[in-house]
């Protein structure tokens, strides 16, 4: 109840252009821009392509916790902020800190690919495989 009530899901069209959405866990409700997996009803069971849906989407969901977890043990700061956000500044200051380490990120994937190197992305690909 509480996510209906923000600007997401009041204008969604300030966020998505046609053709993009956001995946959310089956809490949430299933939206053109919200894609959630498949509910098992009450009574029987999800279709085939339900499943096979559900399958692919929880494949996505793993990567991306993956690749949270490898941010987050490259830079610790993503792990907890150090301060409790309370004005539009601060909150300003927490997104622009967010941008600038997935911008570092993607630097140093770009480096190790350049130099030659192995990636942390590539060994949390080892771990999965």
């Amino acid at each position: 109840s509480v996510f209906l009530k923000t600007r997401v899901s009041r204008s969604p069209e300030e966020f998505f252009d046609d053709g993009e959405w956001v995946w959310a866990d089956s809490a949430y409700g299933s939206q053109t821009w919200c894609v959630v997996p498949f509910k098992r009803p009450s009574q029987g069971d999800l279709t085939a392509d339900q499943k096979t849906f559900n399958y692919h989407l929880s494949k996505v969901r793993v990567r991306s916790e993956h690749l949270f977890g490898a941010l987050k043990g490259r830079f610790q700061s993503l792990k907890e902020l150090r301060f409790q956000i309370q004005s539009e500044r601060q909150l300003e200051y927490a997104n622009m800190w967010t941008r600038c380490i997935f911008i570092l990120h993607n630097m140093i994937i770009k480096i190790e690919e350049d130099l030659d190197l192995r990636s942390a992305e590539e060994f949390v690909n080892e771990g999965i495989d």
